[in-house]
């Protein structure tokens, strides 16, 4: 049975109890399989109760004992070889969710410092300290999914929030990309409006909560819960499958869809319901430490009109 286009998931902790292993590790699978294995304990009646073997057989037991033994240890080597492996993956992942907050703090203490001296901090200054600080998350949050899905083609984008005035609508701009796909994309990149395509599955339908998962971009395009842009055309080989989740913040009136974060592969089903929660974690933190940034420049330019504006975007 084929995955649908789109998958809409609020957390992932119930992952564990989907699939067939999932159906045999419930309660309700552990009893049937003991209640199997009891009735199937004895002999099957159509076997007779004795059965002599033509001829004689000879067993040598040292040979026996000797091959189990060197089974046995083959066995346990194996599973420390696992073991190891499992252990550095494991501290891999953390190491990188730890260099994901540690890169925030780092930034947002430079912005701090940059704030503090006398020369005026511009719009044009925060857009890119913002794309430093973010193209540093990207990196860092790639770098964890690699490993936690063990797929070397994972990339991440984050789009951020901007208001147009011409015509009075929110848009979604790339700020940031991380290595892996095609540098072109930055050319091409366009804007995606609040009325179009993930902004506005999530806002409108989802209260702009929960995790998508893309199954089938081609099939979520024609149900409109996609939309497809001039890269996405250019560079189809780019993403085969994503994950997407909104970055949710305080706006300074209410809390609001600021962002959007992409966690794409080049490989099919790729993703699971299992990896919906480090996305969401991913995506707070990312969201805390956008919002974070902009709320320090706007009380440092907050008597300057163009910061006073910039404030209003998200």
């Amino acid at each position: 049975m084929n995955n649908p286009s789109v998958q809409h998931l609020a957390e992932g902790r119930n992952a564990w109890k989907l699939g067939v292993v999932g159906f045999f590790i419930r309660l309700k699978g552990i009893f049937i399989t003991a209640a199997i294995t009891l009735l199937t304990m004895g002999l099957p009646w159509w076997l007779p109760e004795s059965y002599t073997l033509k001829g004689t057989m000879e067993i040598n037991y040292s040979s026996v004992m000797f091959g189990f033994l060197i089974f046995i240890s083959g066995l346990f080597t194996l599973s420390f070889f696992y073991l190891r492996r499992r252990s550095i993956r494991s501290l891999d992942t953390k190491y990188y969710l730890h260099q994901l907050s540690h890169d925030i703090r780092d930034k947002q203490t430079d912005l701090h410092e940059k704030l503090s001296q006398k020369e005026k901090y511009s719009i044009g200054k925060l857009h890119k300290d913002l794309e430093i600080l973010l193209n540093e998350v990207s990196e860092n949050i790639a770098s964890h999914f690699k490993l936690l899905i063990n797929d070397p083609t994972i990339c991440v984008a984050i789009r951020l929030a901007r208001y147009e005035k011409k015509d009075k609508k929110i848009y979604y701009r790339t700020y940031a990309r991380s290595k892996g796909l095609n540098p072109q994309r930055k050319r091409n990149s366009e804007d995606i409006s609040s009325s179009k395509g993930i902004p506005r599955f999530l806002m409108e339908d989802n209260e702009g909560q929960g995790v998508l998962i893309y199954n089938n971009l081609k099939e979520a395009q024609k149900n409109g819960t996609y939309y497809f842009t001039k890269n996405d055309v250019k560079f189809p080989d780019d993403i085969k499958t994503m994950m997407v989740a909104p970055l949710n913040a305080w706006s300074g009136k209410r809390e609001s869809m600021i962002g959007l974060l992409y966690i794409t592969s080049r490989e099919s089903g790729v993703f699971k319901p299992i990896h919906v929660d480090s996305m969401a974690f991913s995506a707070d933190l990312t969201a805390a430490a956008v919002a974070n940034s902009l709320e320090i420049v706007k009380e440092k330019i907050k008597n300057n009109s163009a910061g006073g504006n910039y404030a209003k975007v998200i």
